[in-house]
């Protein structure tokens, strides 16, 4: 008699959001609560551990080198589980597609014969702008905005003059992980002819308890920061309208 085959469940890729457990999805929600095993190697995933279910197992799989020695791979983990038939949900941080890798671990999981599902988390720049009204388009103004990761930059800034040419159309910038190689972004777009009085909204710590934001332009961006005592992470967003809202309440 053949045995049973074990019913094997989707291993369910979540993204946290930027770190409020209100501001997860309620499909999010459903599965966290629903999970047999729970990975996870980024902070924020944390905060949202208080919806897991008791008998849950919750495990930390360190994958960054200068956290300690790396001794397991989290996908080899979820793929162990998800033959055992478990519910496994594997947790990144703000949304899995944007700057988290998510790409790079789906073809790993499919390569590896596993199902998944991918649901959506906010990506910290979509939770910056509505948190603090930072208006990111301008209706009949601005009708695009870039998003792009600053802390591992290879191409001698080329991405970003490309960027400079774009604020002349209002176009806004959301910048992640950007504060080591501010100065030098800064210092490429003003070759390309913007004034050091563009304006910059900073955002630090983004949902968190310590949540703050200060506007400012790209020649006073560190002054602010020192000033404000502002802590990482950041969101720094550039571009003609982002202190719009901050100019209107001002003058209330």
């Amino acid at each position: 008699m053949e045995s049973l085959k074990k019913e094997l469940f989707p291993v369910s890729m979540i993204g946290t959001g930027p770190g409020d457990p209100e501001l997860l999805t309620i499909k999010a929600q459903k599965r966290i609560r629903e999970a047999d095993c729970i990975l996870y190697d980024c902070l924020p995933a944390t905060f949202v551990l208080n919806e897991a279910n008791k008998n849950a197992v919750v495990k930390y799989v360190n994958r960054h080198p200068e956290n300690g020695p790396v001794v397991e791979d989290i996908l080899e983990v979820a793929r162990d589980f998800y033959l055992e038939g478990k519910k496994v949900v594997r947790i990144k941080a703000g949304d899995a597609m944007m700057f988290n890798g998510g790409g790079l671990d789906l073809r790993r999981l499919s390569e590896m014969g596993v199902e998944v599902e991918v649901i959506p988390g906010l990506t910290a720049a979509t939770a910056a702008s509505n948190i603090f009204s930072i208006p990111i388009t301008e209706k009949y103004e601005s009708n695009s905005i870039i998003y792009a990761i600053g802390d591992d930059i290879k191409d001698d800034y080329r991405h970003f003059r490309d960027i400079a040419h774009l604020f002349h159309n209002g176009t806004t910038l959301a910048l992640y992980m950007a504060y080591d190689n501010l100065k030098d972004i800064f210092r490429v777009f003003k070759e390309e002819g913007i004034s050091g009085d563009m304006p910059v909204a900073i955002t630090a710590m983004v949902s968190l308890k310590g949540q703050d934001c200060a506007i400012c332009t790209m020649d006073t961006v560190f002054e602010v920061i020192e000033k404000e005592e502002l802590f990482a992470p950041f969101v720094f967003f550039v571009g003609l309208h982002v202190n719009k809202n901050h100019i209107a309440q001002q003058q209330n």
